[in-house]
């Protein structure tokens, strides 16, 4: 599935070999993404099963804007800030749609793990710690999101059930190819029936966000 972001991705060799704008250029993309998508859940949660976890989504949102502002700040270029999103991510505010964001949220991880592990090869401590604490939300946001399915009546298991989080996305095109499997696209229509989201910016000055402690990284 071709998209804006191929290019980013083919450019990157795997590995060891990736490139550290390349890895944050698509970090940004991602949680700009993250933004966007939570965003759309808070304002369609209203009535819906997901109403219940709403305080939850609208910390969240906020951390993800928090990540792509320092992402922005090291040097991290947003790829687009139009996304497609399938109506069957949100499943109409039921419990699919923590469904989403735990692959998303998962996913993620890996990305972070990649911009630290990039970081320490260019012997950068600043940016590794910042890949490392945005890390860090990324995996309680999982774990909430999992607690989250279990209370609407999916069996996913304990929501902690890792004892070091996942590198299962050892590179960007593998990172790309699960996100772009959810129907997902970074600036192009997929084949699956949705719409257009735009980057909506700071959450909290569109009434969707709450604030949070820690907005910068150390």
């Amino acid at each position: 599935m071709s998209s804006i972001i191929d290019a980013t991705a083919k450019s990157a060799a795997l590995g060891d070999k990736q490139g550290l704008k390349e890895i944050l250029d698509f970090l940004v993309t991602e949680e700009a993404l993250g933004v966007t998508f939570v965003t759309a859940a808070i304002e369609n949660g209203p009535g819906t099963p997901s109403e219940a976890f709403l305080p939850v989504l609208k910390n969240a949102v906020t951390q993800e804007f928090h990540h792509v502002e320092a992402l922005k700040e090291a040097g991290g270029e947003q790829l687009t800030t139009r996304y497609w999103f399938p109506d069957a991510a949100f499943d109409g505010g039921n419990v699919g749609v923590f469904s989403t964001l735990e692959i998303v949220e998962t996913v993620e991880i890996s990305l972070y793990l990649l911009g630290v592990s990039a970081y320490a090869r260019a012997g950068e401590e600043f940016g590794a710690r910042l890949c490392a604490e945005a890390m860090g939300t990324e995996a309680v946001h999982r774990a909430l999101v999992r607690f989250a399915q279990g209370q609407l009546g999916r069996d996913v298991g304990v929501p902690n059930d890792v004892g070091f989080e996942n590198f299962d996305w050892p590179s960007l095109r593998a990172v790309r190819d699960e996100l772009e499997g959810l129907g997902i696209g970074y600036g192009v229509e997929t084949d699956q029936p949705g719409r257009w989201y735009e980057y909506p910016g700071d959450p909290i000055a569109r009434g969707v966000g709450t604030p949070v402690s820690h907005t910068v990284p150390a």
